[in-house]
């Protein structure tokens, strides 16, 4: 199969899960509170409710569709873990807790 055929491949899939973590986001509400994205409420109601074929026929062009503001692992976390723990765990980080002190009786 030629490098070309590979990489249009590659640029559909990638373009397909793109499509579907934003909607995932969107239909979740985090989409407008994930850093990054810039999605106004009415696309994130617009793309929530596009069906599946919508999303394949979007995927389907040449050009990479993905352009997202995040660091790298939080963008691998994303997709690997699922959204709700990659923003639990970004969280966690952004608001560590309280340290104990240990007073003298």
């Amino acid at each position: 199969m030629p490098k070309s055929i590979e990489l249009l491949r590659d640029i559909h899939e990638t373009n397909l899960l793109y499509l579907l973590l934003l909607q995932r986001l969107a239909r979740t509400g985090n989409a407008t509170a994930m850093p990054g994205l810039q999605l106004s409420q009415h696309a994130c109601q617009w793309l929530a409710a596009l069906s599946p074929d919508d999303l394949v026929k979007m995927s389907r062009c040449s050009v990479l569709l993905a352009q997202l503001d995040l660091a790298p692992h939080l963008l691998l976390s994303a997709l690997s873990q699922g959204i709700d723990a990659t923003l639990a765990a970004r969280a966690a980080v952004a608001s560590p807790p309280e340290p104990h002190t240990v007073g003298m009786p």
